[in-house]
């Protein structure tokens, strides 16, 4: 897999990363055996890159990622976020999960139920005390000493502080993440987050990607070595297939990576293949 450079030491991602939102997600029909030999087939492929959170599958996204590295620790970059937390209620429910993924059936009303009970039970806490404890629980989950990165999940512009930043810089000081960074839903939370020294990574949909570029903040980011993971390429350009969102995605100004959900080893395979007939090795000038 091609890969790009980022950050002031060069480090370099996968131009695909695996977005793992929907590994052990009610939501997800797919067995969670599938789902473990997609994890494999990403490593295989070189796409080892897999974007992360707290929150996915109550947890058990951080805990099947955390398998999978065992051993090979070096051979992934796992992103995670924080900042986001169930309710009690929903904390409880993936002690249920054996029980309600076989009634809820590969879709629906149940399935959609479901899924909207959780994104409704979803609280913010974007304190420094959340960030370390949110932090060593997911290193517990993920079986390691570090991430590769550490992502606020869409905090507001107005939660993107200071102290936000220096939490995160003591966390990095003492050896837990190597970057740290921004998930970031609008233009004002990225605005917000480049005032913060110390920032190496942000996450962006498609449309406040686009909103960046013609504002001129991915040139600024690009000058201080920032790298930009793009996300929902697929969703939010309807209008092409999914090999041409991919490479449109891809082509954009900073990029780093594309991140892709699926839970189809066929349809990995496909964007693989595609990203690496429709790409360079590194960004021209223009996209560096």
């Amino acid at each position: 897999m091609k890969q790009r450079p980022f950050g002031p030491d060069g480090t370099l991602l996968p131009l695909l990363g695996l977005g793992c939102s929907r590994i052990g997600s009610l939501g997800n029909p797919v067995p969670m055996r599938d789902m473990r030999r997609l994890l494999e087939r990403s490593l295989e492929l070189g796409v080892s890159l897999f974007d992360t959170a707290d929150i996915y599958g109550q947890g058990d996204s951080e805990r099947e990622i955390g398998t999978l590295i065992a051993g090979r620790r070096d051979q992934a970059f796992v992103v995670t976020k924080c900042g986001k937390k169930f309710s009690r209620k929903m904390q409880l429910m993936r002690s249920l999960k054996p029980i309600l993924k076989p009634l809820l059936g590969r879709a629906g009303p149940a399935r959609k139920a479901v899924v909207g009970q959780r994104d409704a039970n979803l609280a913010t806490d974007f304190s420094p005390a959340h960030i370390a404890g949110a932090l060593n629980a997911s290193l517990r989950r993920l079986g390691t000493d570090h991430v590769d990165a550490l992502l606020l999940h869409s905090p507001p512009a107005s939660d993107i502080t200071p102290a936000v930043a220096d939490a995160l810089e003591v966390q990095k000081r003492d050896g837990k993440l190597r970057h740290w960074g921004m998930s970031c839903d609008d233009l004002p939370a990225l605005e917000a987050s480049l005032a913060l020294p110390g920032l190496a990574l942000v996450e962006l949909p498609m449309d406040v990607l686009d909103e960046a570029i013609a504002s001129g903040l991915t040139a600024e980011m690009g000058e201080r070595g920032i790298g930009i993971l793009a996300r929902e390429v697929l969703r939010m350009q309807p209008g092409l297939s999914p090999g041409e969102a991919l490479v449109q995605a891809s082509r954009r100004d900073g990029v780093t990576s594309v991140i892709l959900g699926t839970s189809s080893i066929a349809h990995l395979e496909h964007a693989v293949a595609t990203l690496e007939a429709g790409m360079p090795a590194q960004p021209s000038a223009q996209e560096a």
